[in-house]
């Protein structure tokens, strides 16, 4: 079996000089898209190979960004990949903002919220970015001190989020006291994560178009549940 703390093996900061990045001319900005390059590299290398597989080396050939330019940004490949997957992450949270998030005052915004999370989370593991979140679920169970930080960062604080605020609607009185915001959102992305992972690739498809009936039919059944 893997020792955990093998995994820990810190690569050697290599000098600068010998990986430096392409020569740019006088004035020429730095590439706007360098970071999203390296973070999107990550998560597909962390996604098909695993933390063991995960190497600045592999990232900085993929983003074709230089391994000091890397370095300098996150420090080493923990941080790297902390940032890569809250960014995953991060990409509904945005969406949320923009839209203002309006507390959930009534049954009907509460199913609104309900059935734009249990989607993006759907959206999220049908998309090719949908490996590196499963990889960290199996990853942060095998190593749960290795990934203490990381789970933390990418996946506890957003269930918090989520559950403060289906919280926030149950004292509100949208649902009986008695309800629990924990079984309400396990019941949901449980099942949109069951509805994913059993599904045969060449039915993939089939899923992704009766997406928005499967959540609103799910998120209806589990409001009555939880109203009972």
């Amino acid at each position: 079996m893997t020792d955990p703390d093998s995994l820990r093996t810190t690569e050697v900061l290599v000098d600068p000089a010998e990986e430096a990045e392409p020569t740019r001319a006088p004035g020429r900005p730095r590439d706007p898209m360098l970071e999203e390059r390296a973070l999107q590299a990550a998560l597909e290398v962390f996604g098909e190979k695993g933390w063991a597989g995960l190497t600045i080396d592999e990232v900085a050939t993929r983003s074709r960004v230089g391994k000091s330019s890397i370095y300098l940004r996150w420090g080493d490949k923990e941080s790297l990949l902390t940032a890569a997957l809250r960014r995953n992450q991060q990409r509904g949270a945005e969406l949320r903002e923009e839209e203002g998030s309006p507390p959930l005052t009534d049954e009907g915004s509460l199913r609104d919220f309900l059935i734009a999370h249990a989607t993006r989370r759907a959206e999220l593991y049908l998309s090719p970015n949908g490996l590196p979140m499963l990889r960290l679920y199996v990853e942060a169970r095998a190593f749960p001190q290795l990934f203490a930080n990381i789970r933390q960062r990418t996946m506890t604080e957003f269930v918090l989020e989520e559950r403060s605020r289906v919280e926030e609607a149950i004292r509100r009185g949208v649902l009986p006291a008695h309800a629990s915001a924990v079984h309400l959102l396990d019941a949901v992305e449980g099942a949109v994560l069951m509805h994913v992972l059993v599904t045969p690739p060449h039915l993939l498809d089939r899923v992704r178009s009766t997406l928005g009936a499967y959540v609103e039919q799910l998120v209806d059944n589990q409001l009555r549940a939880a109203a009972s």
